[in-house]
């Protein structure tokens, strides 16, 4: 179906108007649960879900691969103070090396060897290691790795409602087909 430019940007502002409505309204449970200030960390799953092309059949990959990478901050904790011992706190031996060891070893078990398997999402996994070092470096002591785990599954809760939500009002409004046809992404220009 050709939808209009104007049709595009009307849809659109609808979809645009019923995703802030919703996630404004669903990031209210971090302030429930009494931890408003880590609602930042909803947004880290929408973005990488978004990166990834907003596909619904990703998301059990990325839970995985986030938990993954959650369980490798740890392997690289224990390699690093094992190498720390060792070396007498040589800086090259206990950090470089096996952070050198831990990164080879998670790029040869999830992007080679489990490479299109549900393990095997590497953007997730990093982000999982990513947020686990802050919060270890950062001495968060409130925050656990399920809490983590948690506000990352509620992240992509979040992208869910706002692709489903967005697209039924939408639908509701102006008809399926077209809202659909409408909330496509266009190509870019010149192609």
């Amino acid at each position: 179906m050709n939808i209009s430019k104007n049709d595009r940007i009307t849809i659109g502002l609808v979809n645009n108007l019923s995703g802030a409505i919703i996630l404004t309204i669903l990031m209210q449970a971090m302030t429930l649960l009494g931890m408003p200030q880590h609602t930042w960390m909803l947004f880290l799953p929408l973005l990488l879900f978004f990166a990834l092309g907003a596909d619904l059949k990703v998301i059990p990959s990325m839970v995985v691969g986030f938990a993954c990478g959650q369980a490798w901050a740890v392997v690289n904790g224990l390699v690093s103070n094992a190498f720390g011992t060792i070396s007498g706190g040589n800086p090259l031996v206990s950090q470089l090396l096996p952070t050198v060891l831990v990164i080879f070893c998670v790029l040869t078990v999830h992007q080679t060897l489990l490479a299109g398997t549900i393990a095997g999402n590497i953007p997730s996994l990093f982000l999982g290691m990513a947020e686990s070092f802050f919060v270890i470096f950062m001495g968060v002591a409130d925050l656990t790795p399920l809490h983590l785990l948690g506000f990352f599954c509620y992240g992509l809760v979040l992208a869910t409602v706002l692709v489903l939500g967005g697209g039924a009002i939408c639908g509701a409004i102006f008809g399926k087909e077209r809202a659909m046809a409408a909330l496509t992404p266009a190509a870019p220009r010149g192609e």
